[in-house]
């Protein structure tokens, strides 16, 4: 069989186009530095590579909300430090108007200065960051301390009795679901709904905001016979009343003291509560960034290349390429026919 001058070219091209082709491939390997640009090319690996991805991305969410929530507690704890600090300063202004040598008119300047920091107390409970209030719970948008009637209210509710005609123990149910009411985020916990409500299982969540009930304290306490708000903002306008009052007395001032000490406890037990949450938020992120290095080394060995190694097979194609290039013009030989017209 004569092998013509066009077979020949033929199959020149073809096998030049086939060695063009490996030659991308290899360069599109050694740039991008993945086995395969298409799922086609290896269907397995893409697999596992997609899942991969898949884990990594669902993985970068839970950081995002570890971020989120440890930022919130960030700002709550700087809240709370302040109320700290203002309660400490209405004790010591407290003892020394309790000070037997102090006059009335001493008291009264003392009166003064609990006001003024009730009213930054109360301020401090509505504080927000991006338009969130830090201790309303679940209520996020409106401001969950009100002062209506002179009593100070919590997400609606009063603080001495919630619910004025139901029973004691629907009062103390409410309370106890304001109290551990909380704004949730899913951190990797293999978060799980109740079958028959439908609600969010606590267990499989991540709880990050603080109830400003837990801060300020709730019920009432009699003293004398007359019966006293229990919660920090009413007690500091109790003492504040009763320093100034006419008929002073010493006995009175001192047990709300006492309740006002014990009401303050609270907010140390907060801050304590924000400290162990922040402590295992902290332990999440690095768990999580451990499992993204892991998954980060997974995902090089199912896409990855060894770059010394596809950089010596490209070199080596690219050597192939360009001699088939220099060969093409010496396969067809000229012949006679080559110079007739």
């Amino acid at each position: 069989m004569r092998i013509t001058n066009r077979m020949m070219t033929t199959q020149y091209t073809r096998s030049l186009n086939e060695l063009s082709v490996e030659l991308n491939r290899l360069n599109t390997q050694v740039a991008s530095g993945r086995k395969f640009a298409k799922s086609s090319e290896n269907t397995s690996a893409a697999i596992k590579a997609f899942q991969i991805r898949k884990d990594m991305l669902k993985t970068e969410g839970y950081q995002a909300n570890v971020a989120h929530a440890k930022a919130s507690l960030t700002d709550a704890e700087a809240a709370l430090s302040h109320i700290e600090e203002l309660m400490r300063t209405a004790s010591e202004r407290i003892l020394f108007a309790l000070n037997g040598t102090q006059s009335g008119e001493e008291r009264k300047v003392v009166t003064t200065e609990l006001r003024n920091i009730r009213d930054q107390l109360f301020q401090t409970l509505n504080s927000s960051t991006s338009g969130s209030y830090h201790f309303g719970g679940t209520n996020t948008t409106t401001r969950p301390f009100e002062i209506v009637g002179g009593k100070l209210q919590y997400n609606g509710f009063s603080l001495d009795l919630p619910l004025p005609a139901d029973t004691p123990a629907a009062n103390e149910a409410l309370f106890a679901d304001l109290e551990k009411d909380s704004m949730i985020l899913d951190i990797g916990l293999n978060t799980k709904f109740d079958s028959v409500t439908g609600k969010v299982d606590e267990s499989t969540v991540f709880g990050y905001s603080i109830a400003g009930i837990n801060i300020v304290g709730r019920g009432t306490v009699t003293i004398g016979g007359e019966e006293f708000s229990n919660n920090l903002y009413d007690l500091l306008g109790a003492l504040a009343s009763e320093l100034e009052s006419g008929s002073y007395s010493y006995d009175k001032a001192d047990a709300l003291f006492g309740h006002f000490k014990t009401a303050t406890g609270s907010i140390g037990k907060s801050i304590t509560v924000i400290g162990a949450k922040t402590s295992y938020l902290e332990f999440m992120a690095e768990r999580m960034a451990d499992r993204v290095f892991n998954m980060q080394e997974r995902q090089v060995s199912v896409e990855g290349i060894d770059p010394a190694a596809a950089i010596i097979q490209f070199e080596s194609q690219k050597f192939a390429y360009t001699a088939a290039l220099q060969m093409g013009s010496k396969i067809i030989q000229p012949s006679i026919f080559d110079f007739m017209s």
